[in-house]
């Protein structure tokens, strides 16, 4: 009975603030939040955070590769992750020059190297513009008319806001579609690599200490931004110039303690805080235990393929990086929410938001039904998400499919009116596409791409029970062979011995051509993305319905349950947008007896060293820690150089590489995980549980200089 109280006491305030719970927005800077940063040691002022326009610290911080980055230098040179900036290593990589093994170091600007596919987006412009959304979505909307005319403003902001040059813009929602904001960015195209550690370094401990503490990760890299000389945007060129930021974070001279202030600002991905009950309920026994097991095979697979050579094994490398990333995670979420009980609180707290209703008259007609409602879509959801689950994986995974069918809607769609077409299918699209075409290239594997589609149709044919993609079916099994299997097989075979898609110059060409044009080429998985598309635009058409119906409920539910707390301090769910969380230097029991200290050690981290990967120190670093400049950055309570250390922000997937600040607003760290225990924390924050894990700039520092030497690196940071 104790354990579960506790439970109940943590998870009753999982959706208003508590502790230091919340990843606020930048205009949600209360007079409250403000005093309680300043009652914890902060010492500038949290209005500085965002000035829109002017020299603020959000003007430090960018969005960047699926993560985010901080300048550190008045001439654009940007701190993040190592495994953020994986990508852009990945691509550059070759069995001759592995980056990913060794890592890289330009001495001088002139020896940096452009990251392929890589560029940063610093927010320039936040407005709450809901009253666009809520003039025109009149009560009774069907589902699809509902998303379609929030997708058909939504363009029309974009549209208008991006007529500024330079100006990138999206439109988010907030609170599930309760709330709208147009967010314009500054987008810079030019990134160029400057430094990143080895991978013994910035992947030390690998997936055995993924999302573990203690930790002993180098997870840091150094890209710098490139724009014309005069001061735009632009494409790589010889001339381009640094970008000069208005604002760049000091690197902090003193270290942290225990106990400490620290606030991150960047770019959290997504949490899920105000799931119903149905919504928790489906995860938990369905969409997780599914997810997991398709990954296990989906690596198997990977990792067969990628023992054909060094350089299939490098083209790999990033799939892989992200696949292992993602089955731990689902697998400590899964395990958290089963061990904490989370749909049966979230049960019991609907159970007292329909007794809260059924108390009011007034909310008894505004509210009538919700939870049913909920429920019902709930369950029409569920009928399709291990179906929609193999197919997203199927279109992610095989190139050759992705790029048949970005092409064939593509011929399609532009034949609309440009706020008439589908998402991702505007003209200001298409530049990316090609740009993310181009940067796939270099790391497609003809053979791993075929073994990928045979894999996915055989998942996809045997989930397929109500004939969801029965033209697909039909097309298979014409295939000569016996069982499924072997159709597929004998399929895929033919696909890819009749098709011109693995050229690039191809592809491109084929951007241009209209639809007559395209099934002229004979191309056999062009062909077949012709053949498939109804079928997908009714599976799409069934998902619009349930997104468009959550966009009605959602927000009813959200206002329903602030009413049972109206004085509580509420934030809506992460959605890749700016967010500042604030915490301090602390440690955590994960279980009885145990208790992790909040700082880890070079000590630990040698002590780890076996020789072997994930943990083989190469010589250098061996050096290094058994060198006489080691003492330079010693801490003097921890008497060693701190490695990692973990604090109670608030954070989840995005916020790698967010810059971690001090008291005074300097750079003391990177924020490059969470802790295991707590995974499930994006369903609900855990106050004695939920940690963000950080490399400490002083390791950063140490590795730069006693390591590889990065004196120009060093000294642009004020360091050397």
């Amino acid at each position: 009975m104790r354990s579960k109280a506790i439970i109940i006491l943590i998870l009753f305030s999982a959706l208003s603030l508590t502790a230091k719970e919340g990843m606020f927005r930048l205009d949600g800077i209360t007079a409250g939040l403000t005093a309680d940063m300043k009652a914890m040691g902060c010492q500038f002022d949290p209005a500085d955070i965002w000035q829109p326009g002017k020299k603020c610290l959000a003007m430090a911080v960018v969005r960047l590769g699926g993560g985010s980055g901080a300048f550190v230098s008045a001439d654009g040179l940007i701190i993040t992750n190592h495994h953020v900036a994986f990508g852009a290593v990945q691509s550059l990589s070759s069995p001759q020059h592995n980056y990913i093994r060794d890592g890289f170091l330009a001495s001088d600007r002139s020896e940096e190297i452009p990251a392929p596919g890589y560029n940063v987006r610093i927010m320039s412009g936040f407005e709450n513009v809901t009253f666009r959304f809520q003039a025109a979505l009149r009560p009774g909307l069907n589902p699809q008319k509902r998303l379609r005319l929030i997708e058909k403003i939504s363009q029309e902001l974009i549209r208008d806001g991006e007529k500024i040059p330079g100006n990138e813009c999206s439109v988010a929602r907030f609170y599930s579609g309760r709330e709208f904001y147009l967010v314009t960015y500054f987008k810079i195209r030019d990134m160029r690599v400057v430094y990143v550690p080895a991978r013994s370094i910035g992947a030390y401990g690998g997936e055995i200490d993924n999302w573990m503490w203690p930790r002993h990760s180098g997870d840091f890299s150094f890209l710098r931004a490139y724009v014309g000389q005069d001061g735009r945007p632009a494409d790589w060129a010889k001339d381009n110039v640094p970008y000069r930021p208005l604002h760049h974070f000091p690197v902090a001279k003193t270290g942290l303690r225990s106990g400490d202030f620290t606030m991150i600002l960047g770019y959290p991905g997504t949490s899920k805080r105000w799931c119903t009950a149905a919504e928790i309920g489906s995860q938990v026994q369905a969409n997780y235990p599914e997810r997991i097991a398709l990954l296990a095979q989906y690596i198997e697979l990977l990792e067969k393929c990628s023992t054909a050579n060094e350089a299939v094994k490098i083209k790999n490398a990033g799939m892989l990086q992200g696949l292992y990333n993602s089955i731990k995670n689902n697998r400590g979420l899964l395990a958290g929410l089963q061990r904490n009980q989370v749909f049966e609180f979230k049960l019991a707290k609907e159970k007292q938001l329909a007794a809260f209703i059924a108390a009011k008259p007034t909310l008894q007609k505004k509210f009538a039904g919700l939870l049913g409602d909920i429920e019902s879509l709930n369950t029409a959801e569920r009928e399709i998400i291990s179906l929609n689950t193999i197919y997203s994986w199927l279109t992610r995974g095989c190139r050759l499919l992705n790029w048949a069918l970005t092409l064939k809607k593509w011929s399609h769609e532009k034949t609309k009116k440009d706020l008439y077409r589908e998402r991702g299918f505007m003209e200001r699209d298409m530049a990316v596409k090609k740009e993310r075409m181009q940067v796939s290239q270099k790391n497609l594997d003809l053979a791993t791409d075929q073994a990928i589609l045979s894999f996915f149709l055989d998942k996809l044919l045997a989930a397929d029970s109500a004939g969801a993609f029965k033209s697909l079916s039909k097309e298979i099994q014409h295939a000569a062979g016996k069982g499924r299997r072997e159709k597929i097989a004998a399929f895929v075979d033919a696909l890819y011995s009749n098709t011109r898609l693995a050229d690039l110059d191809f592809k491109l060409k084929m951007f241009a051509a209209d639809a007559r044009t395209l099934a002229a080429t004979q191309d056999a998985f062009i062909s077949l993305a012709g053949k498939i598309q109804p079928d997908i635009d009714a599976f799409n058409r069934r998902k619009n319905i349930i997104e468009g119906s959550w966009l009605r409920l959602k927000p009813l539910y959200i206002e329903a349950m602030m009413g049972l707390d109206p004085q509580a301090l509420y934030y809506p769910d992460a959605n890749s947008t700016l967010r500042f969380s604030y915490g301090r230097v602390e440690g955590y029991t994960p279980r009885d007896a145990v208790r992790y200290a909040p700082f880890s050690t070079l000590s630990g981290m040698f002590a780890k060293n076996s020789g072997k990967f994930p943990f083989d120190l190469d010589a250098k670093m061996v050096t290094a820690i058994n060198g006489p400049g080691r003492a330079r950055y010693n801490d003097p309570f921890l008497g060693d150089v701190p490695v990692n250390f973990l604090t109670s922000n608030d954070s989840t997937g995005g916020n790698s590489g967010s810059p971690v600040l001090n008291e005074r607003a300097e750079l003391v760290g990177v924020l490059f995980d969470g802790n295991y225990e707590a995974l499930d924390s994006d369903f609900y924050y855990q106050p004695d549980l939920s940690r963000s894990i950080h490399v400490d700039i002083r390791y950063v520092l140490f590795v730069a200089d006693r390591v590889n030497q990065a004196v120009n690196v060093l000294a642009e940071l004020g360091a050397h």
